[in-house]
């Protein structure tokens, strides 16, 4: 039996056989995809506890992460129950297209502009060690008081 993965039969119709182990496969490999991107997601603090720019791009990163795992998820879900429009190939497929964008996406991040962020985060940490102290707020002079009438000495 030839199949071919590209061909309108295969891509615009839903599959009306069980799953096939590779599919389960890829099922799992969605739900660790979210898992691990929700992990990170919330502990990017300890994961990068004195690096603003690596906060930023693991939140950037594991959100992507978990929107993509989470429309596989629901996309495999769809073929699992057998939905006629949804179960379709072309959407895992348009789905794989998209996350090799965005991975191509933040590897162009991580080595153009990500290096930029950190040279730019160390700069202002060193101008502000070597910056002149201010000068302490000096305390408000109280006026005298007005001596009216017979107090006056």
């Amino acid at each position: 039996m030839h199949l071919d993965l590209l061909s309108g039969d295969y891509l615009f119709q839903t599959p009306t056989t069980s799953p096939s182990v590779y599919f389960n496969v890829m099922t799992i490999g969605f739900g660790v995809l979210f898992a691990i991107s929700a992990l990170a997601y919330w502990r990017r603090a300890k994961l990068a506890p004195d690096n603003p720019a690596a906060r930023r791009l693991i939140r950037r990163v594991s959100k992507a992460g978990m929107w993509t795992a989470g429309f596989g998820l629901f996309l495999a879900l769809m073929r699992y129950v057998q939905m006629p429009y949804l179960g379709m190939p072309l959407w895992l497929l348009l789905l794989f297209c998209t996350m090799i964008i965005i991975i191509g996406y933040f590897i162009y991040e991580l080595s153009e502009r990500y290096p930029m962020h950190v040279w730019q985060l160390q700069e202002s940490s060193l101008e502000r060690r070597y910056r002149p102290a201010a000068r302490p707020a000096r305390e408000p002079q109280r006026p005298k008081p007005k001596v009216r009438g017979k107090r006056r000495r």
